[in-house]
């Protein structure tokens, strides 16, 4: 690991390179971008070092191939994985909280699973910087754009880095107001606004399970830092909660939920998958990530690729020993997960708008990584994190790169031939294309790096079915289908925008009318460029723009093939070193070398049937997804109206909330306030008003008032004194 000084530095110093922004007027935006790009760049470099460093120290980089033979000794080393001493490091930075047995302090805490993480976020997040030099060369806001990326990247790192719930939940909320700072950057425009309040109102939603769970935590273990509550857990120690729970192991350890008596581990497993669900936007909580587009394409890439949707697998795998030990919680994971890899993947087949296609890949690529996850296989998850975060960047950046080329047009049915006008472009797209789609060859080192992960997570998923694990048939079937439309969904794009006949030269920049483009036409990447003097022929980015690319399409080409024998395989427990918890009966990650070899050669089988189909459909026969498209058959309409969702959600919980907002705010005012403050403000004016009405100023009326509050004064005191007995 790099020293104190480096980590600290990696980790701070993009918070305060973000408060440059606020001094844009001095010191002017050109300082403000060249500051904020020039710290997270630095701090990339470092933790791609400290990567690789500790990579190479784990004996060398050995020749990582496929499937290939030599593994019994690891094959026979399932049974101690659980005993493996966890190293970490942990830099204390100040007290924060201290009441009683709640316990959180402000610190730093490196394991691998931190180190993978810190190279990701500042690595993608550099490389953005350095991009948006050009996207956003001409955005009168500049400034205040950057100051937002390096908040963002600080945000990600608290949370990565933290030792203990609440500094995680700091780390997990900054990142929810950075995010609807970047998504609502163009604050002036009604859909940039919408999208912004749809993605911070749909993340709370997870986020109060989030809070529920971590207040479980607290409840059941009396400790918010990682480091007690998960050994508690991995020893299965005698734990006293608070209250009415009884003091039991911690694996056995009941809590009262609801008037139910359910085990602690599996209610604070669920609570805490919740709150993954919606940051990392999976089924039901998905909604908000293709809206978050409205941003500009930079901040696209950096949230849907590399940090924000990424921090609930990060989540997961960093409590794999509650996991471990649960049954429906982890089963929930397995199956969410499942599900959400083959709806976004149906969706994404029947978008036009090209952000919106990745998009909906991002959704069914971290359907992968969850139920990886769910049913065991940590590391595989953890892994397809790290590759996709290459190749998913790099998608979205080089969609970035067409649209800006393309002068702000983001409908696909508009373009076309463009691999002659932006070859580089081109090229950096067809290596994220190979990429995602997972193309390799089995038993051999031949792949780029969605083969390695994507492989290693279907393989892990049937040796869970061979191991009967909860829902691993589903996860298995679903991402082999999943596999198949993301090819599909993905050369899809590569022929709509980059080969056939070019739209664009038939007509001229004005005829993209807005309301022509359906219900795509409000994602477009506007960004109040001018017309550069130019006509409005198609044309490649700059170099700021295209060197980030040259750097991903390194990482989505060999970042599998290098990091394979780490992440999975010969040097896994070495690699990981306790960071992630496995129970010595899982054994799924090392069983998948004994899975039939039918299943080794399916991912490749779907992969080139999804290419073909699309080959023939959009190349050979371009007329026909345009003629499927105007048929509006129910399942074109189904994928194209996202199922619905959008729609019922407006129906149900928008209006349903308004519809009790409504009653609630009659009430407050009509029963509440009528009653309580306005209705004594009434009655007091009421009775002034009378009492007014006897000042007249005659004195024999004075007279009469005197004798008949005498008149009934004495009468009560007579009543009370007994009356005439």
């Amino acid at each position: 690991m790099l020293p104190d000084s480096l980590l600290i530095y990696i980790v701070l110093a993009p918070g305060f390179a973000a408060l440059t922004g606020l001094f844009h007027k001095w010191i002017g935006d050109r300082a403000v971008m060249a500051i904020t790009t020039g710290v997270v760049l630095s701090c990339g470099a470092l933790s791609l070092y400290q990567l690789f460093a500790y990579v190479a120290g784990l004996g060398g980089a050995a020749e990582a191939v496929h499937h290939a033979s030599g593994y019994d000794a690891y094959l026979t080393a399932g049974a101690e994985v659980a005993a493996v001493e966890l190293q970490q490091r942990i830099i204390t930075l100040m007290p924060w909280i201290n009441i009683g047995d709640f316990q959180a302090n402000w610190a730093i805490r490196v394991d691998t699973l931190s180190i993978v993480m810190m190279a990701v976020i500042t690595g993608v997040s550099g490389l953005v910087h350095l991009y948006s030099w050009g996207y956003m060369s001409e955005d009168p806001h500049k400034s205040r754009f950057f100051a937002y990326l390096s908040l963002f990247t600080f945000m990600m790192l608290m949370l990565v880095v933290a030792d203990n719930f609440i500094q995680l939940f700091f780390g997990w909320e900054g990142v929810g107001l950075a995010s609807y700072l970047l998504i609502g950057f163009w604050y002036t425009k009604k859909a940039p606004n919408d999208a912004s309040i749809k993605a911070f109102v749909t993340n709370r939603v997870g986020d109060f399970g989030l809070a529920l769970g971590i207040m479980a935590v607290f409840f059941m273990f009396r400790s918010v830092e990682f480091a007690p509550v998960l050994d508690a857990i991995r020893t299965n120690a005698v734990i006293t909660p608070y209250a009415f729970a009884e003091a039991l192991p911690a694996r056995e350890s009941v809590i009262v939920f609801f008037g139910e008596r359910v085990y602690a581990l599996e209610l604070i497993g669920i609570l805490l998958f919740i709150g993954a669900m919606g940051k990392s936007a999976q089924f039901f909580l998905h909604v908000w990530l293709p809206d978050a587009m409205e941003g500009p394409t930079p901040v696209s890439a950096l949230i849907h690729a590399a940090t924000m949707v990424t921090a609930g697998v990060y989540l997961v795998c960093l409590l794999s020993p509650v996991y471990e030990y649960t049954f429906y919680a982890s089963g929930m994971v397995a199956l969410v997960g499942a599900v959400t890899a083959l709806y976004a993947a149906t969706v994404g087949m029947a978008q036009n708008d090209i952000k919106r296609v990745i998009a909906y890949s991002t959704c069914s690529q971290l359907g992968y990584m969850f139920f990886a996850a769910g049913v065991g296989a940590y590391e595989a998850a953890m892994f397809h994190l790290f590759t996709h975060a290459f190749f998913k960047a790099l998608l979205f950046l080089g969609a970035g790169s067409v649209i800006h080329g393309m002068h702000h047009e983001q409908d696909m049915r508009r373009m076309g031939g463009l691999a002659k006008l932006m070859p580089l472009t081109y090229a950096a797209m067809m290596i994220g294309t190979i990429a995602i789609i997972g193309l390799g060859i089995p038993h051999t080192k031949f792949g780029f790096s969605g083969f390695f992960s994507k492989d290693a997570i279907l393989e892990s998923s049937y040796a869970g079915v061979m191991a009967s694990v909860s829902f691993a048939q589903l996860a298995f079937w679903f991402g082999l289908l999943a596999a198949f439309l993301t090819s599909f969904y993905s050369w899809r794009l590569i022929y709509m925008t980059f080969h056939g006949p070019a739209p664009h030269e038939a007509h001229g920049h004005d005829a993209h009318a807005r309301n022509a483009h359906g219900d795509d036409a409000h994602a477009h990447d506007d960004h109040a460029h001018d017309d550069h003097g130019h006509d409005h022929k198609p044309h490649e980015s700059p170099l700021v723009m295209l060197i980030p690319l040259a750097l991903l399409s390194l990482g989505a080409m060999f970042a599998g093939v290098y990091f394979y024998d780490a992440f999975v395989d010969s040097k896994n427990e070495a690699f990981w070193a306790g960071a992630i918890y496995r129970a010595g009966e899982n054994h799924v990650l090392h069983d998948r070398h004994n899975v039939p070899e039918w299943v080794l050669w399916a991912p490749l089988v779907v992969t080139v049937a999804g290419f073909l189909t699309a080959t023939f459909t959009y190349f050979f026969n371009r007329g026909i997804g345009a003629r499927v498209a105007a048929s509006g058959g129910p399942l074109h309409a189904l994928f194209t109206n996202k199922w619905y969702f959008d729609e019922i959600y407006n129906t149900t919980l928008v209006r349903g909330s308004a519809f009790l907002g409504n009653i609630f705010m009659k009430a407050d005012k009509k029963i509440i306030d009528g009653i309580g403050p306005d209705g004594l403000a009434r009655l007091a004016g009421m009775s002034s008003r009378g009492l007014s009405r006897m000042h007249t100023g005659y004195l024999y009326h004075y007279a009469f008032v005197i004798i008949g509050a005498a008149i009934v004064f004495g009468a009560i005191l007579w009543l009370r004194s007994g009356g005439a007995g």
